[in-house]
Order: structure tokens, then sequence, then C-alpha cells
């Protein structure tokens, strides 16, 4: 997997979610992965669902939960395509495989999160590991023009 615009390769742990990259280009004036961040980690945030980590097939449950909420929210464009962090740059454009499993690009430990953003910068949807469950957190960007 490698990410043909920038000569980077995306962040190791999104190669073991099963996500390919997509040389394409990114759109400019996108919110920053800062400012997603902030968005999921405010204290008022509220996810849409939840999961027990310690539930029976917990990983394939929030991986299941945030595809859902990604597609309802319309993160995911009609070609599979999102943005996620990527190696040494901000956004990098990914396409959902047969293999694509969010959750294994989370690194051990609460607090690990995955922040897939639509290509247009207008929504998020992010799979959170928070204490003992797992968050599925969506968000709007208000400001950004449709």
């Amino acid at each position: 997997m490698r990410d043909e615009q920038s000569g980077s390769a995306p962040a190791p742990q999104l190669a073991k979610a099963g996500l390919e990259t997509v040389a394409q280009g990114i759109a400019e004036g996108l919110p920053s992965y800062a400012r997603a961040f902030q968005v999921v980690v405010n204290i008022e945030v509220v996810p849409l669902a939840t999961v027990p980590r310690s539930a029976p097939g917990a990983l394939v449950e929030a991986d299941r939960l945030w595809l859902e909420h990604a597609r309802n929210a319309a993160v995911i464009d009609g070609e599979g395509c999102f943005l996620v962090q990527g190696a040494g740059r901000d956004w990098v454009r990914v396409r959902r495989t047969s293999r694509t499993a969010l959750s294994a690009a989370l690194a051990p430990g609460a607090g690990s999160m995955v922040i897939a953003m639509s290509p247009d910068g207008r929504r998020l949807c992010a799979l959170t590991e928070e204490d003992d469950d797992y968050w599925i957190v969506v968000h709007r960007f208000e400001d950004r023009p449709v």
C-alpha cells in the first residue's frame, strides 16, 4: 500500500486495516487532522454507538457499526473512498476492500482512534477506544460549503 501522490506510505496500522491507497488528488481547504481530532476528543462528544470492549466479537461489531454509520453519514463515497491520517501528511485518500477491518488500525490500549473523513471534508466518522468501550463518533463540519 503506497500513497502515489506524496510518495510516502500511509501509517503502518492502516495497512493492517486492509485499506487501499488511492492516487487521486486531495481536495483543497480540508479541515486539518488536528481539527478533526479535537472534534472527536472533545469532552462534550456523545457517541452514536458503543460496544463494550469485553463483549464477545466486540471488534467485529465495532467494525460493523462504524461502517453502518460511516455510510449513513456519507463519509464513504460511491467508490468506497474516504480520507484517513497518513504517515507524514495530513490526509490520505483510501478505498475500502474486501479485507477492510478499521479496528485493525487501532493501536493497543485505551485512547486509540481512527478518524475517517469524507473526501469533501464535510463529515467524519471515527472509531475510538474509550476506557471499556469502542465508540462510534460522527460529526458534520457546519462551516464547510455544500
